[in-house]
């Protein structure tokens, strides 16, 4: 059973799925690609969840409660999926019975053997079992997300030409400059005159000059050409990223986005550099090859042997780079997760205890991420220094094999010993290149999916869609919803009308209602209209136009006073002024520049909104770090405004300010009432 190591936190269960499509399938599914199809929660997948994406790849999962004594007892051969308890919340591990032990595949430490006492401290009383129910084929929306090569066929064949003319123009001058230099060298041994000593100098120096010249021309080819792709991808990411439908944003790994960078920087090394040093590292190797076998049957076993010894570290670099680097990376993430808490801890809070907590862990990690680091580097440097003497035994075997021939009156002239030697060590080096290509090789590929599953999930299809204008309410019928762990919504029905005031307990449900509308999540089909459209029938465009969705963390960098000015008249302008100087804003500043704390943010965030018309707004406690005083001032003044423009939906926890909404739903009473 193939282990996959978990990225974050909550993400055991997509980790526990793509080992059990590997094991069952032989498929490799790419971490993104199933966390596309899920809503997952900060607390990762539900058992609910877990069961509903295997069952899409043809693996049955069913669920029992047991004890460790029955779990004992129970007698399988099988895989089972255990549900343990990691840091205070469940997590699953694949696990298989050995005798009274058992063989846990956990994605955050690896494989572990654990007794039944062992097991028992973290058992959380239930198992999964197991069971391919069907051979899996991917459906049509499954061979969307699959995403063949030609989908995103970027490479550019002129620029490929390009890099591989400069590849073998650059050894067809080192070609050149090993066979003047022959020719010279041999003049001088035949005539024995030391007359063309300055000859073979100057030839020699002149070829190393256009052969660094074209070095430089060919390193310089390359830059231009990673970043004319890196370019080339970013355009097309940001050109994708402006047609997704809202709830891919909501199902996006929490990671994925800060390792979008690195995949394009991958990429572009990838096919700015990468192909073209392989198409032309391996046209060079066969010439070289082909050259040495030429000068005599001898040094074909040396070449046979330099390629057994290549072929050999390549197999021990790759195997310890798939054995220790997944460790690597896991503690990497970690160190990085560490650091954004230890910033977010200082910055908002302090506790001494927790400082230290933190700052343990973190040294920790940091232990752990160097002795890794020193075990795989001192492997790396052992193969690598081994590989280097034997090459170079090999490449000095050639000059003693070829002395003693010579010698012997075989016909190998010194120069040719001499030159097989040097043309040795270039096959040496093209060989080194290829060998670096085919272990960075399952690193670009990884990139390519993943780029490829943001690039081409969730996009817009606007065939057949309706462009709407603002509407004059918005319904919901027989609404149901559930999160993966509990019905939110079951068969709600109601309709709202602009200028609403949206109120309930913490929890009820006013967040995900506004997500829903927004379409910030998958919603259900047929239950969210506006103006009896159904929402799934608008153009996404438009929609996207037309919803405005704003929570309490927003952060409006791209204001303006500028547009302030445009939006509101003189009066309601300098009252708005007065409010800014109570809060010690600068008016007429960058907004972006500054730094702001929270109620300062929220008042800046309610100032962009004014600039709206004709939207369908949705503000979620957008004034909850306001102080009483002044948030009246605002609702009194901002919010009149925003309403004669727009379709005002607002909730707060001041049940006081519904007073300033003509209409009010209580949620919690509808809710109940629905019940009933």
């Amino acid at each position: 059973m193939k282990v996959y190591y978990q990225e974050s936190d909550n993400d055991c269960g997509i980790s526990v799925t793509r080992s059990l499509i590997n094991h069952f399938f032989k498929k490799e599914i790419t971490r993104t690609e199933l966390f596309n199809q899920v809503n997952i929660s900060p607390d990762g997948l539900s058992i609910f969840e877990l069961e509903a994406i295997n069952r899409k790849y043809g693996i049955h999962l069913e669920t029992y409660e047991t004890t460790i004594e029955e779990l004992l007892k129970f007698n399988t051969k099988n895989f089972f999926i255990l549900v343990t308890y990691r840091d205070g919340r469940e997590h699953f591990v694949i696990s298989k019975k050995v005798l009274k032990n058992f063989v846990i595949y956990d994605s955050a430490i690896g494989k572990v053997k654990l007794n039944a006492n062992q097991l028992n401290q973290i058992f959380a009383g239930k198992i999964l079992l197991i069971e391919k129910v069907e051979d899996w084929k991917e459906d049509k929306n499954l061979k969307a997300n699959s995403l063949k090569d030609k989908e995103i066929f970027i490479l550019s064949f002129p620029k490929l030409f390009a890099s591989i003319s400069m590849e073998l123009f650059t050894f067809i001058f080192l070609l050149i400059s090993f066979g003047i230099n022959k020719f010279i060298f041999e003049d001088v041994i035949q005539t024995s005159s030391w007359s063309n000593i300055g000859g073979i100098i100057f030839w020699a120096g002149l070829l190393i000059l256009v052969w660094s010249l074209a070095e430089y021309l060919k390193e310089t080819f390359y830059l231009k050409h990673k970043q004319w792709y890196c370019k080339k991808l970013y355009q097309l990411l940001f050109e994708k990223l402006e047609n997704k439908k809202n709830f891919f944003f909501s199902k996006l790994s929490k990671n994925q986005f800060l390792m979008t960078h690195q995949y394009v920087k991958n990429l572009s090394l990838f096919y700015g550099e990468v192909i073209s040093q392989l198409i032309s590292s391996l046209f060079i190797t066969l010439f070289l090859v082909f050259y040495l076998l030429s000068v005599g049957y001898w040094i074909s076993l040396l070449v046979i042997l330099m390629a057994l010894v290549k072929l050999a570290n390549f197999y021990w670099a790759q195997k310890l780079d798939g054995k220790r680097l997944p460790e690597v990376w896991k503690n990497d993430l970690s160190i990085q997760k560490l650091f954004f808490t230890l910033n977010h801890f200082l910055k908002n809070e302090w506790n001494y205890n927790k400082f230290l907590f933190l700052s343990k862990s973190l040294k920790d990690e940091i232990t752990q991420h160097n002795l890794i680091e020193r075990e795989i580097s001192s492997s790396r440097i052992v193969i690598s220094k081994l590989n280097f003497f034997i090459t170079y035994c090999l490449n000095i075997a050639i000059y003693v094999v070829g002395c003693y021939f010579s010698l012997l009156g075989n016909g190998v002239s010194v120069a040719n010993i001499i030159l097989a030697g040097i043309i040795f060590h270039q096959l040496n080096g093209s060989l080194d290149k290829s060998i670096s290509v085919g272990l960075n090789w399952n690193k670009y590929i990884s990139s390519l999916k993943n780029y490829k599953q943001i690039i081409f999930s969730d996009n817009i299809q606007e065939e057949n869609k309706l462009k709407i204008s603002l509407p004059k309410f918005i319904e919901l019928k027989n609404l149901n919803y559930h999160n993966g762990r509990k019905n939110i919504f079951t068969n709600l029905n109601l309709i709202i009308y602009p200028n609403t005031f949206l109120f309930g307990a913490s929890g009820i449900g006013k967040s995900t209602l506004y997500k829903l509308i927004s379409a910030k999540l998958n919603f259900p089909e047929n239950s969210i209209f506006f103006d009896q459209v159904e929402i799934s029938d608008i153009s996404e465009k438009c929609f996207n136009k037309l919803v405005v969705y704003q929570n309490n963390q927003s952060k409006s960098e791209e204001f303006q006073w500028e547009k302030l000015y445009d939006c509101v008249n003189s009066q309601k302008l300098d009252s708005i002024l007065q409010i800014a100087k109570k809060l010690d804003i600068p008016v007429g500043k960058s907004v972006k520049a500054q730094k702001f704390s929270d109620g300062q943010r929220q008042f800046i965030n309610l100032l962009n909104l004014l600039s709206l018309t004709e939207k369908i707004i949705l503000l979620d406690e957008v004034t909850s770090h306001i102080n009483k005083e002044i948030k009246k001032e605002l609702y009194e003044l901002v919010f009149p405004i925003l309403t004669s423009r727009n379709f005002l939906i607002c909730c707060e926890h001041d049940l006081s300010l519904k007073q300033f909404f003509v209409n009010q739903v209580n949620l919690d009473q509808l809710l109940t009432e629905q019940c009933l």
